[in-house]
């Protein structure tokens, strides 16, 4: 069976609260984001705020890993009379395309006071759901995974044929700060019919096309399967 991914919705970032008005050069930098970063289609951006930093001064923004604890810059934002900063930027790229899911420190250094810096760990995931291995058979059994989904409530896969819901199965419920849930069994859990499927991948148990946030791939099975 092979796979045809898109996204059906994103999932917003949500709102970044600076400190407030009272925010200084004198406070203690701190800077925030998302705990985590998702790269969902139309969404692109993660935003950064900070606060406690120079008013006017360039701060430096990277990131850095287990692997490599040495920062690795990839924007700047300049802070305002009040010491504090919104900034919106691309989220750090994996340290391998084949990534789904890492984690990583956001590093906030002003250039002109590298002793003014504040950090901050977040993860980026894609939102959306794998497969491993790749599916032969509809009874093949794959480990299924569904990631950046809102954590603590179930994820569930609706396996669709003929415009009629087959079968919709749960992965558990969504774990850790990038909704990640996890299931082994088999690659298509339902009576096999030969044609064009599709799975609808959210976290509502009865099915419906106006869900969101979703995800939606097709796969399609052969004759030769009978």
């Amino acid at each position: 069976m092979s796979n045809v991914r898109r996204a059906l919705a994103t999932l917003p970032i949500a709102g970044l609260t600076l400190l407030g008005s009272a925010a200084s050069a004198a406070a203690a930098p701190i800077v925030q984001t998302d705990a985590c970063v998702r790269y969902v289609a139309g969404q692109p951006t993660m935003t950064i705020a900070g606060s406690g930093f120079t008013p006017g001064s360039s701060v430096r923004l990277g990131t850095a890993t287990t692997a490599q604890p040495q920062p690795s810059i990839f924007s700047s934002a300049t802070v305002s009379p009040t010491g504090q900063f919104v900034h919106q930027t691309l989220p750090p790229r994996f340290s391998q395309t084949n990534r789904t899911l890492q984690s990583f420190t956001l590093v906030a250094q002003e250039s002109v006071n590298p002793l003014n810096v504040a950090t901050t760990p977040f993860q980026v995931a894609r939102f959306g759901l794998s497969s491993s291995p790749a599916a032969r058979r509809p009874s093949q059994q794959i480990t299924y995974t569904a990631r950046g989904f809102e954590a603590g409530k179930p994820v569930y896969i609706h396996f669709r044929f003929g415009a009629i819901t087959r079968r919709t199965v749960t992965l558990g419920i969504a774990q850790g700060p990038c909704g990640t849930a996890t299931r082994k069994m088999r690659a298509l859990p339902t009576k096999a019919r030969y044609g064009n499927w599709t799975r609808y991948t959210n976290q509502a148990k009865r099915f419906s096309v106006n869900t969101r946030p979703a995800w939606k791939d097709g796969f399609r099975v052969f004759r030769r399967y009978f």
